[in-house]
């Protein structure tokens, strides 16, 4: 029912202030993506103008810029690294996105807590934690049971993939490996809340039908929620994925900022920066939204639903 002040705008008049009333809601998120879009596409912009002299263009620079060794060596650590990350935390991810999804645990808001405070509190808060924790006890335990031979297999693959010779002490502070658990515990949270949306999304329907036909809930499981959440699940490792290339507090407090050891492209991208290397720092900024715009699409294609922080 209408109120007196609609009955005596009219029609028209109401439909004028419906188009009004969208029309502002459209400017202001018009205006908003157009500015995000002119600052990333700045970057392009930067190395599209070549040398001040004139004599190269933007696409050799590009190039060039992404052909130091420097560059390349932090491209392929990036990769590396975020891709262990992922196949961690998918190990970790996915039974606990399973027991979150079909289970009310007891303390479940304090769980909830626990597992979003790594992706909503400051990156360096997870790097400086890390750092603190192997200052204790329990860390100097972990430090010394990590064997020896695990730190030289751990060395020894590095080099492979990276074609550069890493040695690393049994210690996990300021080393390579240390990279897989700064991204870790942030990357693991968020592929945990991706998953869980996925597993959340499915039901309990289809299990319950199997266990009354002679599955175990274990049978069930791997037979069936697993199969029906696999575009689900390789949606969230995506994202895990990218999220993990992306980090750079934790790593820069946790592993530091060294050249050919801890430089992934974040890293990278401030060492070169700080020094005043402007076109391979825009260059590595190109490559991070190029993996970006790319996990995006097919986080979207794949239907990935849940968090996106």
């Amino acid at each position: 029912m209408l109120s007196a002040v609609e009955q005596s705008v009219g029609p028209r008049g109401r439909d004028l202030g419906n188009r009004t009333f969208v029309a502002v809601l459209s400017t202001i998120l018009v205006v908003f993506l157009v500015a995000s879009a002119l600052v990333l596409l700045s970057n392009i912009w930067y190395l599209a103008r070549g040398t001040a002299e004139g004599r190269v263009s933007g696409w050799e620079v590009f190039v060039a810029s992404l052909k130091s060794p420097e560059n390349r060596f932090s491209i392929k650590l990036s990769i590396f690294s975020a891709l262990l990350t992922t196949v961690l935390s998918m190990f970790v991810g996915i039974p606990a996105a399973y027991i979150l999804s079909r289970y009310r645990l007891p303390g479940h808001t304090v769980i909830d807590t626990v597992l979003d405070l790594p992706i909503v509190c400051p990156p360096p808060v997870m790097g400086i934690s890390l750092l603190i924790l192997f200052q204790t006890p329990l860390g100097v335990l972990v430090n010394e049971a990590t064997p020896q031979w695990f730190v030289d297999a751990v060395n020894r693959l590095f080099s492979l993939v990276l074609a550069h010779p890493i040695q690393d002490p049994k210690d996990w502070v300021y080393t390579t490996r240390g990279i897989i658990l700064a991204q870790f515990f942030i990357a693991c949270s968020f592929g945990t809340r991706a998953i869980k949306a996925t597993f959340d999304t499915i039901g309990t329907r289809h299990e319950e039908v199997a266990r009354t036909l002679g599955c175990t809930r274990r049978q069930a499981f791997f037979r069936v929620v697993l199969p029906m959440a696999r575009t689900g699940i390789v949606a969230g490792a995506v994202m895990t994925w990218a999220r993990a290339i992306a980090e750079f507090g934790p790593i820069l407090f946790f592993c530091g900022a060294t050249r050919g050891k801890s430089d992934v492209m974040p890293i990278a991208m401030f060492l070169n920066f700080s020094v005043g290397r402007i076109e391979q720092s825009v260059a590595l900024v190109i490559v991070m939204l190029l993996i970006s715009v790319v996990t995006l699409l097919a986080f979207k294609k794949l239907g990935g639903k849940g968090y996106l922080w």
